[in-house]
């Protein structure tokens, strides 16, 4: 459980308002960079390590802490500096890297667990709130109507119309709070 949510939260708004300080003075926004931020919080989790057969470990505890935070930002900084060391690093390894880092994120996302589940007898489904409280056809309907949203994004951001991405994205937010609430009760929506 993490302690110092107020840090992270001032963290949270000094990278806004730093990308929006950059925008008026014409340089790039900052980009969410999701996979590196999963991978390190994944490094950081302590797992419990005594678990009943067949049981998946628990998160026991997340070490809060922001020295590899700084060291990381610190690397991106020097990337300007050693762009000729870098440029020798072949294509296909930071390819690898980057391939390995974003799968291995995807372990502990609702949505691949629930992908996952379209494909899974519901006999075999793991003991989550969703799966205990939601039946079955409802929460694969909930998933296909999230993929499908997804493909819409997917296929905003890579044609012409990937300017308006921004936009197309925010209107998740009213197609999740009214039309989703018309489709789904208030119960299955808190699962």
């Amino acid at each position: 459980m993490l302690t110092k949510g107020s840090g992270f939260h001032l963290d949270l708004l000094i990278i806004v308002a730093s990308g929006g300080v950059a925008a008026l003075f014409g340089l790039p926004w900052l980009a969410a960079a999701t996979v590196r931020t999963v991978t390190h919080v994944n490094a950081l989790t302590v797992m419990s390590k005594s678990v009943a057969p067949g049981d998946k470990p628990k998160i026991q505890e997340v070490k809060e802490q922001r020295v590899t935070g700084l060291v990381v930002a610190v690397l991106v900084g020097l990337s300007i500096v050693i762009g000729d060391l870098l440029r020798k690093i072949p294509l296909a390894v930071l390819f690898g890297i980057f391939l390995y880092m974003g799968v291995t994120s995807l372990n502990g996302i609702e949505l691949c667990e629930r992908l996952q589940l379209l494909l899974m007898p519901s006999k075999h489904h793991p003991d989550h709130i969703y799966v205990r409280k939601v039946k079955t056809l409802r929460m694969h309907l909930f998933t296909i109507i999230q993929v499908f949203c997804l493909v819409i994004l997917w296929a905003v951001m890579s044609t012409v119309a990937s300017l308006a991405f921004p936009f197309v994205l925010i209107l998740t937010v009213p197609l999740k709070v009214f039309a989703l609430t018309k489709i789904f009760t208030d119960r299955e929506m808190k699962c």
